[in-house]
């Protein structure tokens, strides 16, 4: 099994850390809003819930080498 890359973790004049590359994901029921970051640039993108369109997330964010991802849900 292939060891994965360490994330770089970059700290800002002011103290502040964040990751180089990173992802949020907006859960809703037929929804998903998911954000990446890379360095100081982002881009938000829509997807439905299906498998297929879940897979499509992985594969946009395999593809930007993004590793960490946090998720935010509605509950409802």
């Amino acid at each position: 099994m292939a060891k994965p890359k360490a994330q770089s973790v970059v700290q800002t004049d002011d103290d502040a850390m964040y990751y180089e590359r990173c992802a949020g994901i907006d859960v809703h029921k037929k929804l998903l809003v998911v954000c990446l970051r890379i360095g100081r640039k982002t881009e938000s993108r829509e997807f439905g819930t299906t498998t297929f369109e879940i897979r499509e997330i992985v594969a946009w964010l395999k593809t930007n080498g993004c590793q960490m991802v946090a998720m935010e849900s509605t509950g409802l």
